[in-house]
Protein backbone atom coordinates (compact mmCIF):
# COMPACT_ATOMS: atom_id res chain seq x y z
CA UNK A 1 0.00 0.00 0.00
CA UNK A 2 2.82 2.39 0.87
CA UNK A 3 4.54 1.70 -2.45
CA UNK A 4 1.31 2.35 -4.38
CA UNK A 5 0.80 5.66 -2.53
CA UNK A 6 4.36 6.71 -3.30
CA UNK A 7 3.92 5.96 -7.01
CA UNK A 8 0.63 7.90 -7.12
CA UNK A 9 2.17 10.98 -5.47
CA UNK A 10 5.13 10.87 -7.82
CA UNK A 11 2.85 10.77 -10.88
CA UNK A 12 0.77 13.67 -9.59
CA UNK A 13 3.91 15.67 -8.91
CA UNK A 14 5.16 15.01 -12.43
CA UNK A 15 1.83 16.03 -13.96
CA UNK A 16 1.77 19.18 -11.81
CA UNK A 17 5.34 20.07 -12.80
CA UNK A 18 4.65 19.43 -16.47
CA UNK A 19 1.56 21.60 -16.24
CA UNK A 20 3.56 24.50 -14.79
CA UNK A 21 6.23 24.12 -17.50
CA UNK A 22 3.58 24.06 -20.24
CA UNK A 23 1.85 27.11 -18.75
CA UNK A 24 5.16 29.01 -18.68
CA UNK A 25 5.89 28.08 -22.30
CA UNK A 26 2.46 29.24 -23.42
CA UNK A 27 2.83 32.47 -21.45
CA UNK A 28 6.27 33.10 -22.96
CA UNK A 29 4.97 32.35 -26.45
CA UNK A 30 2.03 34.68 -25.87
CA UNK A 31 4.32 37.47 -24.66
CA UNK A 32 6.64 37.01 -27.63
CA UNK A 33 3.69 37.11 -30.02
CA UNK A 34 2.45 40.26 -28.30
CA UNK A 35 5.85 41.89 -28.55
CA UNK A 36 6.17 41.04 -32.23
CA UNK A 37 2.63 42.34 -32.75
CA UNK A 38 3.15 45.86 -31.56
CA UNK A 39 6.72 46.47 -32.67
CA UNK A 40 5.95 46.33 -36.37
CA UNK A 41 4.72 49.29 -38.44
CA UNK A 42 1.84 47.19 -39.79
CA UNK A 43 0.29 47.07 -36.30
CA UNK A 44 0.38 50.86 -35.90
CA UNK A 45 -2.76 52.12 -37.61
CA UNK A 46 -3.98 55.70 -37.97
CA UNK A 47 -7.65 56.54 -38.37
CA UNK A 48 -10.12 59.41 -37.98
CA UNK A 49 -11.90 60.03 -34.71
CA UNK A 50 -15.07 61.42 -36.39
CA UNK A 51 -15.23 60.32 -40.03
CA UNK A 52 -18.73 61.82 -40.40
CA UNK A 53 -17.85 65.34 -39.27
CA UNK A 54 -16.53 68.13 -41.48
CA UNK A 55 -13.07 68.05 -39.82
CA UNK A 56 -11.68 65.25 -37.71
CA UNK A 57 -8.75 64.58 -35.42
CA UNK A 58 -6.31 61.89 -36.50
CA UNK A 59 -5.58 59.14 -33.99
CA UNK A 60 -3.38 56.07 -33.70
CA UNK A 61 -4.51 52.91 -31.93
CA UNK A 62 -2.16 50.16 -30.76
CA UNK A 63 -2.75 47.00 -28.76
CA UNK A 64 -0.47 46.98 -25.71
CA UNK A 65 -0.62 43.62 -23.91
CA UNK A 66 -4.37 43.35 -24.39
CA UNK A 67 -5.11 47.03 -23.69
CA UNK A 68 -5.79 49.67 -26.33
CA UNK A 69 -3.58 52.74 -26.53
CA UNK A 70 -5.19 55.70 -28.32
CA UNK A 71 -3.08 58.74 -29.10
CA UNK A 72 -4.32 61.83 -31.00
CA UNK A 73 -2.24 64.01 -33.27
CA UNK A 74 -2.31 67.71 -32.29
CA UNK A 75 -5.43 69.61 -33.37
CA UNK A 76 -3.32 71.50 -35.94
CA UNK A 77 -3.48 68.32 -38.02
CA UNK A 78 -7.25 68.00 -38.34
CA UNK A 79 -8.38 66.78 -41.77
CA UNK A 80 -11.52 66.61 -43.90
CA UNK A 81 -12.64 62.95 -44.21
CA UNK A 82 -12.73 63.11 -48.03
CA UNK A 83 -8.98 63.81 -48.00
CA UNK A 84 -8.28 60.72 -45.90
CA UNK A 85 -7.31 57.23 -47.13
CA UNK A 86 -8.95 54.91 -44.59
CA UNK A 87 -7.32 51.80 -46.07
CA UNK A 88 -3.71 53.00 -45.84
CA UNK A 89 -4.30 55.36 -42.92
CA UNK A 90 -2.89 58.62 -44.27
CA UNK A 91 -3.81 61.84 -46.08
CA UNK A 92 -4.30 61.57 -49.84
CA UNK A 93 -1.55 63.52 -51.60
CA UNK A 94 -2.22 62.10 -55.08
CA UNK A 95 -4.03 64.68 -57.23
CA UNK A 96 -5.59 61.90 -59.35
CA UNK A 97 -7.37 60.53 -56.29
CA UNK A 98 -7.91 63.91 -54.65
CA UNK A 99 -9.19 66.47 -57.21
CA UNK A 100 -9.23 69.23 -54.55
CA UNK A 101 -5.42 69.33 -54.75
CA UNK A 102 -5.36 70.77 -58.28
CA UNK A 103 -4.43 74.43 -58.15
CA UNK A 104 -4.42 74.38 -54.35
CA UNK A 105 -0.80 74.45 -53.08
CA UNK A 106 -1.96 75.35 -49.54
CA UNK A 107 -3.99 72.11 -49.29
CA UNK A 108 -1.01 70.19 -50.69
CA UNK A 109 1.18 71.56 -47.91
CA UNK A 110 -1.45 70.81 -45.21
CA UNK A 111 -1.86 67.17 -46.28
CA UNK A 112 1.89 66.74 -46.67
CA UNK A 113 2.43 68.04 -43.12
CA UNK A 114 -0.21 65.64 -41.77
CA UNK A 115 1.59 62.69 -43.34
CA UNK A 116 4.92 63.93 -41.99
CA UNK A 117 3.40 64.11 -38.50
CA UNK A 118 2.04 60.58 -38.94
CA UNK A 119 5.50 59.36 -39.94
CA UNK A 120 7.16 61.19 -37.04
CA UNK A 121 4.65 59.76 -34.53
CA UNK A 122 5.07 56.24 -35.95
CA UNK A 123 8.85 56.40 -35.67
CA UNK A 124 8.65 57.79 -32.13
CA UNK A 125 6.20 55.08 -31.06
CA UNK A 126 8.37 52.30 -32.50
CA UNK A 127 11.40 53.77 -30.75
CA UNK A 128 9.54 53.82 -27.41
CA UNK A 129 8.30 50.25 -27.80
CA UNK A 130 11.72 48.98 -28.86
CA UNK A 131 13.34 50.69 -25.86
CA UNK A 132 10.83 49.09 -23.51
CA UNK A 133 11.46 45.72 -25.13
CA UNK A 134 15.24 46.18 -24.94
CA UNK A 135 15.09 46.81 -21.18
CA UNK A 136 12.64 43.90 -20.70
CA UNK A 137 10.02 46.18 -19.09
CA UNK A 138 6.37 45.12 -19.03
CA UNK A 139 4.54 47.56 -21.31
CA UNK A 140 1.37 49.27 -20.11
CA UNK A 141 -0.80 51.83 -21.89
CA UNK A 142 0.05 54.61 -19.44
CA UNK A 143 3.78 53.86 -19.63
CA UNK A 144 3.86 53.86 -23.44
CA UNK A 145 1.73 57.03 -23.68
CA UNK A 146 3.97 58.94 -21.26
CA UNK A 147 7.16 57.80 -23.00
CA UNK A 148 5.69 58.66 -26.41
CA UNK A 149 4.88 62.20 -25.26
CA UNK A 150 8.40 62.58 -23.86
CA UNK A 151 9.96 61.33 -27.12
CA UNK A 152 7.89 63.69 -29.29
CA UNK A 153 8.61 66.60 -26.95
CA UNK A 154 12.33 65.77 -27.04
CA UNK A 155 12.28 65.98 -30.83
CA UNK A 156 10.71 69.43 -30.65
CA UNK A 157 13.29 70.67 -28.12
CA UNK A 158 16.22 69.22 -30.06
CA UNK A 159 15.07 70.71 -33.37
CA UNK A 160 17.31 73.68 -34.06
CA UNK A 161 16.21 76.80 -35.85
CA UNK A 162 18.32 78.57 -38.45
CA UNK A 163 18.30 82.22 -39.41
CA UNK A 164 19.29 81.57 -43.01
CA UNK A 165 20.46 78.99 -45.52
CA UNK A 166 24.12 79.73 -44.78
CA UNK A 167 23.77 78.85 -41.08
CA UNK A 168 21.95 75.63 -41.98
CA UNK A 169 24.65 74.72 -44.49
CA UNK A 170 27.29 75.31 -41.82
CA UNK A 171 25.33 72.92 -39.58
CA UNK A 172 25.02 70.37 -42.42
CA UNK A 173 28.78 70.45 -43.10
CA UNK A 174 29.48 69.89 -39.38
CA UNK A 175 27.23 66.79 -39.49
CA UNK A 176 29.22 65.52 -42.48
CA UNK A 177 32.51 66.13 -40.70
CA UNK A 178 31.53 64.39 -37.45
CA UNK A 179 30.08 61.33 -39.22
CA UNK A 180 26.39 61.96 -38.49
CA UNK A 181 25.63 62.13 -42.21
CA UNK A 182 26.92 59.07 -44.09
CA UNK A 183 26.98 58.05 -47.74
CA UNK A 184 24.62 55.53 -49.36
CA UNK A 185 26.86 52.65 -48.22
CA UNK A 186 26.82 53.74 -44.59
CA UNK A 187 30.40 55.04 -44.62
CA UNK A 188 31.69 58.47 -43.67
CA UNK A 189 31.92 61.01 -46.47
CA UNK A 190 35.34 61.38 -48.05
CA UNK A 191 37.21 64.67 -47.65
CA UNK A 192 36.63 65.60 -51.31
CA UNK A 193 32.85 65.53 -50.87
CA UNK A 194 33.05 67.72 -47.78
CA UNK A 195 35.32 70.16 -49.65
CA UNK A 196 32.65 70.39 -52.36
CA UNK A 197 30.07 71.39 -49.73
CA UNK A 198 32.43 74.02 -48.31
CA UNK A 199 33.06 75.43 -51.82
CA UNK A 200 29.31 75.50 -52.46
CA UNK A 201 28.68 77.35 -49.21
CA UNK A 202 31.30 79.95 -50.18
CA UNK A 203 29.84 80.51 -53.65
CA UNK A 204 26.30 80.86 -52.23
CA UNK A 205 27.61 83.44 -49.72
CA UNK A 206 29.21 85.31 -52.63
CA UNK A 207 25.91 85.15 -54.54
CA UNK A 208 24.01 86.56 -51.53
CA UNK A 209 26.55 89.36 -51.10
CA UNK A 210 26.46 90.36 -54.78
CA UNK A 211 22.67 90.08 -55.01
CA UNK A 212 22.17 91.80 -51.61
CA UNK A 213 19.82 89.05 -50.41
CA UNK A 214 19.52 86.83 -47.36
CA UNK A 215 18.32 83.34 -48.24
CA UNK A 216 16.32 81.09 -45.90
CA UNK A 217 15.59 77.41 -46.51
CA UNK A 218 12.15 78.37 -47.83
CA UNK A 219 13.77 80.79 -50.31
CA UNK A 220 15.66 77.98 -52.11
CA UNK A 221 13.01 77.77 -54.78
CA UNK A 222 13.04 77.41 -58.55
CA UNK A 223 13.26 81.21 -58.82
CA UNK A 224 16.46 81.12 -56.77
CA UNK A 225 17.81 78.29 -58.92
CA UNK A 226 17.21 80.16 -62.19
CA UNK A 227 18.85 83.34 -60.87
CA UNK A 228 21.76 81.39 -59.33
CA UNK A 229 22.55 79.65 -62.65
CA UNK A 230 22.31 83.01 -64.44
CA UNK A 231 24.64 84.56 -61.85
CA UNK A 232 27.16 81.71 -62.22
CA UNK A 233 27.19 82.04 -66.00
CA UNK A 234 27.95 85.75 -65.65
CA UNK A 235 30.54 85.42 -62.86
CA UNK A 236 34.27 84.77 -63.31
CA UNK A 237 37.05 83.18 -61.31
CA UNK A 238 40.85 83.26 -61.54
CA UNK A 239 40.88 80.99 -64.63
CA UNK A 240 37.92 82.46 -66.49
CA UNK A 241 34.19 81.76 -66.66
CA UNK A 242 32.46 78.94 -64.79
CA UNK A 243 31.71 75.82 -66.82
CA UNK A 244 28.48 73.76 -66.70
CA UNK A 245 30.02 70.87 -64.73
CA UNK A 246 31.27 73.24 -62.01
CA UNK A 247 27.87 74.95 -61.79
CA UNK A 248 26.22 71.53 -61.81
CA UNK A 249 28.41 70.42 -58.89
CA UNK A 250 27.29 73.46 -56.87
CA UNK A 251 23.62 72.79 -57.67
CA UNK A 252 24.00 69.12 -56.75
CA UNK A 253 25.41 70.10 -53.34
CA UNK A 254 22.63 72.66 -52.78
CA UNK A 255 20.00 70.02 -53.58
CA UNK A 256 21.60 67.55 -51.15
CA UNK A 257 21.46 70.13 -48.35
CA UNK A 258 17.83 71.12 -49.04
CA UNK A 259 16.79 67.46 -49.28
CA UNK A 260 18.28 66.80 -45.85
CA UNK A 261 16.46 69.85 -44.46
CA UNK A 262 13.19 68.68 -46.06
CA UNK A 263 13.51 65.05 -44.91
CA UNK A 264 14.24 66.18 -41.36
CA UNK A 265 11.36 68.67 -41.20
CA UNK A 266 13.42 71.88 -41.16
CA UNK A 267 11.48 73.11 -44.21
CA UNK A 268 8.43 72.23 -46.26
CA UNK A 269 9.97 73.69 -49.41
CA UNK A 270 10.25 70.96 -52.03
CA UNK A 271 11.06 72.91 -55.19
CA UNK A 272 14.34 70.98 -55.31
CA UNK A 273 12.28 67.96 -56.46
CA UNK A 274 11.12 69.71 -59.62
CA UNK A 275 12.70 68.47 -62.83
CA UNK A 276 13.69 72.03 -63.79
CA UNK A 277 15.85 72.23 -60.62
CA UNK A 278 18.57 70.09 -62.15
CA UNK A 279 22.35 69.87 -62.06
CA UNK A 280 23.58 70.28 -65.62
CA UNK A 281 26.37 68.00 -66.77
CA UNK A 282 28.39 68.47 -69.95
CA UNK A 283 30.34 65.66 -71.59
CA UNK A 284 33.72 67.32 -71.83
CA UNK A 285 36.48 66.30 -74.21
CA UNK A 286 39.34 64.81 -72.23
CA UNK A 287 42.58 63.25 -73.37
CA UNK A 288 44.53 60.09 -72.63
CA UNK A 289 48.17 59.23 -73.25
CA UNK A 290 49.00 56.44 -75.66
CA UNK A 291 51.53 53.76 -74.71
CA UNK A 292 54.14 55.51 -76.91
CA UNK A 293 53.55 58.81 -75.07
CA UNK A 294 53.73 57.06 -71.70
CA UNK A 295 57.05 55.50 -72.75
CA UNK A 296 58.45 58.91 -73.67
CA UNK A 297 57.41 60.22 -70.27
CA UNK A 298 58.80 57.13 -68.52
CA UNK A 299 62.24 57.53 -70.15
CA UNK A 300 62.78 61.19 -69.17
CA UNK A 301 65.77 62.08 -66.98
CA UNK A 302 64.30 64.23 -64.21
CA UNK A 303 65.06 65.78 -60.84
CA UNK A 304 64.05 63.88 -57.70
CA UNK A 305 60.81 65.79 -57.11
CA UNK A 306 59.84 65.58 -60.80
CA UNK A 307 60.61 61.86 -60.79
CA UNK A 308 58.13 61.31 -57.93
CA UNK A 309 55.38 63.07 -59.88
CA UNK A 310 56.17 61.17 -63.07
CA UNK A 311 56.40 57.79 -61.30
CA UNK A 312 53.08 58.26 -59.50
CA UNK A 313 51.48 59.15 -62.83
CA UNK A 314 52.96 56.05 -64.52
CA UNK A 315 51.73 53.81 -61.68
CA UNK A 316 48.22 55.25 -62.07
CA UNK A 317 48.43 54.82 -65.87
CA UNK A 318 49.07 51.07 -65.51
CA UNK A 319 46.78 50.37 -62.53
CA UNK A 320 43.80 52.67 -63.08
CA UNK A 321 44.01 53.88 -59.47
CA UNK A 322 42.75 57.37 -58.67
CA UNK A 323 45.14 60.00 -57.33
CA UNK A 324 43.54 59.64 -53.86
CA UNK A 325 44.53 55.94 -53.82
CA UNK A 326 48.01 56.54 -55.26
CA UNK A 327 48.60 58.99 -52.41
CA UNK A 328 47.65 56.33 -49.82
CA UNK A 329 49.51 53.44 -51.45
CA UNK A 330 51.80 51.61 -48.98
CA UNK A 331 54.13 48.62 -48.99
CA UNK A 332 51.41 46.47 -47.38
CA UNK A 333 49.36 46.78 -50.59
CA UNK A 334 52.12 45.18 -52.70
CA UNK A 335 52.66 41.44 -53.26
CA UNK A 336 55.87 40.92 -55.23
CA UNK A 337 55.62 37.11 -55.11
CA UNK A 338 52.34 37.04 -57.02
CA UNK A 339 52.99 40.44 -58.65
CA UNK A 340 49.67 41.84 -57.44
CA UNK A 341 48.45 45.05 -55.83
CA UNK A 342 45.47 44.87 -53.44
CA UNK A 343 43.76 47.96 -52.04
CA UNK A 344 40.32 49.17 -50.95
CA UNK A 345 39.60 52.34 -52.94
CA UNK A 346 38.88 55.47 -50.94
CA UNK A 347 36.07 56.89 -53.06
CA UNK A 348 33.88 53.79 -53.41
CA UNK A 349 35.21 51.44 -50.72
CA UNK A 350 35.69 48.74 -53.39
CA UNK A 351 38.36 46.06 -53.03
CA UNK A 352 40.47 45.91 -56.20
CA UNK A 353 43.24 43.45 -57.08
CA UNK A 354 45.53 44.64 -59.88
CA UNK A 355 48.28 42.81 -61.79
CA UNK A 356 51.65 44.53 -61.33
CA UNK A 357 52.84 45.87 -64.71
CA UNK A 358 56.64 45.53 -65.33
CA UNK A 359 57.03 49.35 -65.38
CA UNK A 360 55.15 49.62 -62.09
CA UNK A 361 57.24 46.88 -60.49
CA UNK A 362 60.44 48.59 -61.69
CA UNK A 363 59.35 51.84 -60.01
CA UNK A 364 58.63 50.04 -56.73
CA UNK A 365 61.98 48.19 -56.86
CA UNK A 366 63.79 51.46 -57.52
CA UNK A 367 62.17 52.89 -54.37
CA UNK A 368 63.22 49.98 -52.12
CA UNK A 369 60.05 47.93 -52.80
CA UNK A 370 57.93 50.90 -51.72
CA UNK A 371 55.61 53.28 -53.58
CA UNK A 372 57.00 56.77 -54.33
CA UNK A 373 55.72 59.62 -52.16
CA UNK A 374 52.96 61.56 -53.92
CA UNK A 375 52.88 65.35 -53.96
CA UNK A 376 49.67 67.38 -53.56
CA UNK A 377 47.15 67.06 -56.37
CA UNK A 378 47.52 70.74 -57.31
CA UNK A 379 51.32 70.49 -57.47
CA UNK A 380 51.07 67.22 -59.41
CA UNK A 381 48.81 68.74 -62.06
CA UNK A 382 51.09 71.75 -62.46
CA UNK A 383 54.27 69.64 -62.82
CA UNK A 384 52.64 67.08 -65.15
CA UNK A 385 51.96 69.69 -67.81
CA UNK A 386 55.61 70.71 -67.77
CA UNK A 387 56.84 67.10 -67.95
CA UNK A 388 54.52 66.21 -70.83
CA UNK A 389 55.79 69.23 -72.73
CA UNK A 390 59.34 68.04 -72.06
CA UNK A 391 58.36 64.61 -73.44
CA UNK A 392 57.10 66.23 -76.65
CA UNK A 393 53.42 65.53 -76.04
CA UNK A 394 52.43 68.79 -77.69
CA UNK A 395 50.11 67.91 -80.58
CA UNK A 396 47.06 70.19 -80.88
CA UNK A 397 43.65 69.07 -79.64
CA UNK A 398 40.45 70.95 -80.54
CA UNK A 399 37.48 70.69 -78.20
CA UNK A 400 34.06 72.31 -77.82
CA UNK A 401 33.59 73.94 -74.41
CA UNK A 402 30.85 75.92 -72.68
CA UNK A 403 31.85 78.95 -70.65
CA UNK A 404 29.41 81.52 -69.31
CA UNK A 405 26.61 79.60 -71.02
CA UNK A 406 28.21 79.99 -74.48
CA UNK A 407 29.62 77.07 -76.50
CA UNK A 408 32.76 77.63 -78.56
CA UNK A 409 35.66 75.69 -80.03
CA UNK A 410 39.03 75.91 -78.30
CA UNK A 411 42.40 74.45 -79.30
CA UNK A 412 44.97 73.34 -76.73
CA UNK A 413 48.33 71.66 -76.76
CA UNK A 414 47.78 68.17 -75.41
CA UNK A 415 50.31 68.64 -72.59
CA UNK A 416 48.18 71.48 -71.19
CA UNK A 417 45.18 69.14 -70.90
CA UNK A 418 46.95 66.48 -68.83
CA UNK A 419 46.00 66.10 -65.14
CA UNK A 420 46.46 63.35 -62.57
CA UNK A 421 43.09 61.90 -63.66
CA UNK A 422 44.38 61.52 -67.24
CA UNK A 423 46.34 58.50 -65.98
CA UNK A 424 43.20 56.59 -64.97
CA UNK A 425 41.63 57.40 -68.32
CA UNK A 426 44.82 56.28 -70.10
CA UNK A 427 44.72 52.93 -68.32
CA UNK A 428 41.09 52.25 -69.24
CA UNK A 429 41.55 53.32 -72.87
CA UNK A 430 44.85 51.51 -73.50
CA UNK A 431 43.58 48.32 -71.86
CA UNK A 432 40.39 48.52 -73.94
CA UNK A 433 42.34 49.09 -77.17
CA UNK A 434 44.58 46.15 -76.30
CA UNK A 435 41.52 43.89 -76.41
CA UNK A 436 41.04 43.29 -72.68
CA UNK A 437 37.30 42.66 -72.04
CA UNK A 438 35.44 45.58 -70.51
CA UNK A 439 34.26 43.55 -67.51
CA UNK A 440 37.86 42.55 -66.70
CA UNK A 441 38.99 46.19 -66.81
CA UNK A 442 36.02 47.18 -64.64
CA UNK A 443 37.17 44.71 -61.98
CA UNK A 444 40.30 46.87 -61.71
CA UNK A 445 38.83 50.36 -62.16
CA UNK A 446 35.97 49.54 -59.77
CA UNK A 447 33.20 50.74 -62.11
CA UNK A 448 29.86 49.12 -61.28
CA UNK A 449 28.21 49.69 -64.68
CA UNK A 450 29.54 49.44 -68.22
CA UNK A 451 27.95 52.78 -69.13
CA UNK A 452 29.95 54.62 -66.45
CA UNK A 453 33.09 52.73 -67.50
CA UNK A 454 32.66 53.62 -71.18
CA UNK A 455 32.79 57.32 -70.30
CA UNK A 456 36.46 56.76 -69.50
CA UNK A 457 37.27 55.35 -72.93
CA UNK A 458 38.88 58.01 -75.13
CA UNK A 459 39.19 56.53 -78.62
CA UNK A 460 39.05 59.17 -81.37
CA UNK A 461 36.88 58.71 -84.44
CA UNK A 462 40.03 58.29 -86.54
CA UNK A 463 41.44 55.62 -84.19
CA UNK A 464 38.07 53.87 -84.24
CA UNK A 465 37.99 53.89 -88.06
CA UNK A 466 41.56 52.50 -88.31
CA UNK A 467 40.65 49.70 -85.88
CA UNK A 468 37.50 48.89 -87.86
CA UNK A 469 39.53 48.57 -91.10
CA UNK A 470 41.13 45.45 -89.66
CA UNK A 471 37.71 43.88 -88.97
CA UNK A 472 36.62 41.07 -91.34
CA UNK A 473 33.52 43.08 -92.31
CA UNK A 474 35.72 45.65 -94.06
CA UNK A 475 37.95 43.06 -95.78
CA UNK A 476 37.50 41.66 -99.29
CA UNK A 477 35.86 38.28 -99.11
CA UNK A 478 38.14 35.48 -100.31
Amino acid sequence: MLNKRKVTLTDETKRYTQGIILEKKLLKKSNNMMKELFYGKTAIRFSLKNAKKEMSLVRVRVNINGERLTYYLPSDYKIHPKHWDSVVGCAIEDAKRNPDLKGNPRLQMILRNINKEIEKTTNALIKVLETIKLHDIYATVSLVRNELKKELQREIKEKRTFADFDSFMEYYISLCQNGTILNSKGSRLVSGTIRNYISTRNIVKRYCADRHVKLTLNDMTLDFYNDFVKYMNEASHSRGKYRPNVIGKFVKSIKAVIRYAYDNHYTTNEDFKRKEFKAYKENIETVYLTEKELNRLYELNLSESETCVRDCFIISSYTGLRYSDIARLEQKHLDFDQKLMTIITQKTGTLVVIPMHPKVEAIFRKNGNRPPKAQSNQSTNRVLKRLCRKAGITNFVSVVETEGGVRHEVTYEKCDMVTSHTARRSFATNAYRAGIPSLSIMQITGHSTESSFMRYIRVSKEENAIALQKHSFFQIAK
